[in-house]
């Protein structure tokens, strides 16, 4: 009898080959698992400049954008062209040195010292406070032993200054030594100048570098699932720079605005307090509370009034900017029920942290918009309704009539 070898028997042999170079791989990995996150992390430092280089033109292709629609006395003939996104870099380098510059000499030596005053001070604010309290329970015949340890405690500058130092002294073993710390800067310094200079040749060749990396998914991939690749990068791209810019826009005006009304109202360490609710605010749900709490407490030391007036007014400023401020600049950017943001905060913060919180709303808003794309289209294929409200009446599904007469009522 002839064997033939068919094209079916082809494929099922390529199957079975990668299936079991794919178990091999698996084990050598386990069995080095030492040595491949030693490469990894080799690999990872060759590449950090690469990698700042992409994040910064990522981050920079906003203001890229709009410098370059709005310079408006050039025109868009393809020589033209070029000085156009020339100048648009330029412009957004610095405009980008103009803010740092602005944040690190202006606002940062301010919040240094507050913080340093705020340390200095703290026996005295702590015995002020104790005052009031004890006043409160005084008036109003309060008796709980919390507050009597409370009013009891005791702690001195010198008594402070030693905790700090002890800290200090359990992180100084957790540095290697200070030749090493130098050289760590002086290399991240390198990365970051290659860094900007990489951003720079992607600002100007961005469309050249995205039509090769199109035509190597359309060369290696089936055309419909290039296609298909290509949907699911620019909807990703969408969603994150439009929270990511937004965020970062809608954070920098409740900062300014935090800044402006501490100083109506009179308040201390307005530049300490408007950083920190800035800086939080780029949270999604939880942000506004990570910043008021640090910022209740320091006024609670200060002054128990000052700290009942800025919780009224942080609330206010949080209210103009869930219903007014941030959609306006966010829209719905993510289209995320509140439900999904909230697991996508605690899920991405519980596994990257400060980081997850932030990214992890538009990591899973791709997920979410895809996975509801493909089970829509399942149900479409079993002539089914797409919409939620159509499963919401029905108590079985036994047949797409009953679930459309359902829809109906």
């Amino acid at each position: 009898m002839k064997f033939e070898w068919n094209k079916s028997m082809t494929k099922r042999a390529a199957t079975f080959f990668a299936a079991g170079a794919g178990i091999i791989l698996f084990y050598f990995i386990l069995k080095n698992w030492g040595e491949v996150i030693s490469l990894w992390n080799n690999a990872a430092d060759i590449l950090r400049p690469f990698t700042f280089g992409i994040i910064f033109a990522y981050l920079l292709n906003g203001p890229l954008m709009f410098f370059e629609k709005h310079l408006a006395f050039i025109e868009q003939k393809k020589p033209r062209r070029t000085a156009k996104r020339v100048l648009a870099i330029i412009v957004t380098w610095i405009a980008t040195i103009a803010v740092l510059s602005a944040f690190f000499y202006i606002v940062m030596p301010d919040v240094t010292e507050s913080i340093n005053f705020l340390i200095n001070n703290i026996p005295y604010y702590l015995s002020s406070l104790q005052g009031f309290v004890g006043g409160i329970t005084e008036a109003y015949n309060i008796e709980a032993p919390f507050i009597d340890y409370f009013l009891n405690f005791e702690i001195s500058s010198e008594v402070f200054a030693d905790i700090l130092r002890e800290y200090g002294e359990d992180l100084l073993p957790q540095i290697a030594n200070i030749a090493n710390l130098s050289v760590r800067i002086g290399s991240t310094v390198f990365d970051i100048i290659i860094a900007i200079v990489l951003s720079v040749y992607i600002m100007f060749s961005k469309e050249t570098l995205i039509a090769q990396l199109k035509k190597g998914l359309y060369a290696i991939l089936k055309k419909e699932n290039a296609s298909n690749l290509v949907r699911f990068a620019r909807e990703s791209h969408r969603i994150f720079s439009g929270f990511i810019n937004g965020k970062l826009l809608d954070s920098l005006i409740m900062g300014i605005l935090c800044f402006i009304g501490m100083s109506l109202i009179g308040l201390e360490f307005t530049m300490l307090i408007s950083f920190i609710v800035g800086c939080t605010n780029v949270i999604p749900f939880f942000g506004p509370f990570l910043g008021a709490i640090p910022s209740v407490l320091i006024l609670l030391m200060v002054d128990p009034w000052q700290a009942l007036w800025f919780g009224i007014f942080v609330l206010v400023l949080q209210q103009l900017d869930g219903n007014v401020i941030g959609p306006k600049i966010l829209g719905d950017s993510t289209g995320l029920p509140a439900l999904w943001v909230m697991f996508a905060i605690l899920v991405g913060g519980g596994i990257f942290g400060i980081l997850g919180m932030f990214v992890g709303v538009p990591a899973f808003a791709v997920i979410y918009k895809f996975t509801k794309e493909f089970l829509e289209s399942k149900l479409s294929k079993k002539e089914l309704p797409e919409q939620t409200e159509s499963y919401k009446v029905i108590k079985g599904i036994k047949d797409s009539d009953e679930i459309e007469k359902g829809a109906t009522k």
